[in-house]
């Protein structure tokens, strides 16, 4: 199945026999919707009203996001629901079952960014000092968080994982080469191209992540460690954390470390501010974060590989089945 990516401004999308004729720069290039299971959405692109219709009616889930990856909105019809799990979301919304499915989200998000600089710490045999350190902070912070039995409140979760998030950015400079001029998380706008990936990369993780949330039976909008911004999607947020750096920043890390990508592939607006993608670093990029999302990992719980992608789904569906049982017993997914 197929998740269909419309980025180019000036594109447009149209109906016909069962199929979408994208249509850009007088070019068009068709796609059966039998085939698509999600549509990503960037600024500029205009679907017509026709078109609109075919996707409420097949229940294709259609994610909009803002030019920075952020996300606007979404388009959804029929869909396939599980009442079962969503009572079950709702009545852990403020429990301690909650807090503690929170903190082991963000255990998986802490242990995998520290699993990417130990991978470049080996690389650089241990020479460049601040990723040592960054390691040793976020692996004492990781015990920390291994105390289940008490689950922190989100306040003082969210200000650990905060921490773990600036010691880890600060530390992802050393990955890169120095001409990217790259040395931390800055977003809305991302001022420097790796940034520019960064944002655009978890639009396009927020958008997969969606769906496998929907796919599972559970409520986008409520989260239990994002659980309290309205007009977000709490859970989808949620669970996206584990995945960061094992979907975006890998695939940013193995784009720019290849060479095929550089800084000449961004643009500057001169009436915003923000570095911005250009056509380009959309492709290659696009195509660097699938090539991820399918490559088969091993899959603890399960004891087998799978891809990513259904690895995605299958976290939302432990989260639930978690939920369901009262119990906790949700593992995060952590690369080796």
């Amino acid at each position: 199945m197929t998740t269909l990516y419309l980025t180019e401004p000036g594109t447009v999308i149209r109906y016909r026999n069962e199929s979408l004729i994208v249509i850009k720069q007088e070019k068009s290039q068709v796609c059966r919707l039998a085939e698509v299971t999600l549509i990503v959405v960037l600024p500029g692109v205009q679907l017509t009203d026709v078109v609109i219709a075919q996707l409420f009616d097949k229940g294709i889930e259609t994610i909009f996001l803002r030019k920075d990856g952020q996300f606007r909105g979404r388009l959804q019809g029929q869909f396939p629901t599980n009442p079962i799990v969503r009572m079950a979301q709702y009545r852990h919304l403020e429990t301690t079952l909650g807090r503690g499915l929170a903190q082991k989200l963000v255990i998986g998000k802490v242990r995998n960014q520290r699993v990417l600089l130990q991978r470049r710490n080996r690389a650089t045999k241990g020479q460049i000092t601040e990723l040592t350190e960054a390691i040793d902070l976020i692996s004492a912070y990781s015990s920390q968080l291994s105390n289940i039995s008490t689950p922190l409140d989100r306040d003082k979760l969210m200000g650990v994982e905060g921490v773990c998030a600036r010691t880890y950015y600060q530390a992802l400079r050393h990955c890169f080469p120095e001409p990217w001029n790259f040395s931390g998380r800055n977003r809305r706008p991302p001022l420097d191209p790796v940034n520019s990936l960064l944002s655009w990369g978890y639009g396009v993780l927020l958008a997969r992540v969606f769906s496998a949330s929907v796919q599972a039976g559970l409520d986008p909008y409520l989260g239990f460690l994002h659980a309290t911004e309205p007009y977000r999607p709490n859970l989808v947020l949620d669970l996206m954390e584990e995945f960061r750096p094992v979907v975006v920043d890998h695939a940013v890390i193995s784009l720019i470390q290849s060479d095929i990508l550089g800084t000449e592939d961004f643009q500057s607006l001169p009436d915003e501010e923000g570095v911005w993608l250009g056509v380009m670093a959309k492709k290659l990029f696009l195509g660097e974060l699938e090539r991820r999302l399918r490559t088969p990992i091993l899959y603890p719980a399960q004891n087998r590989r799978l891809a990513l992608s259904q690895i995605l789904l299958e976290q939302a569906r432990s989260l639930g089945r978690s939920l369901v049982k009262s119990e906790l017993d949700y593992e995060a997914f952590v690369i080796k």
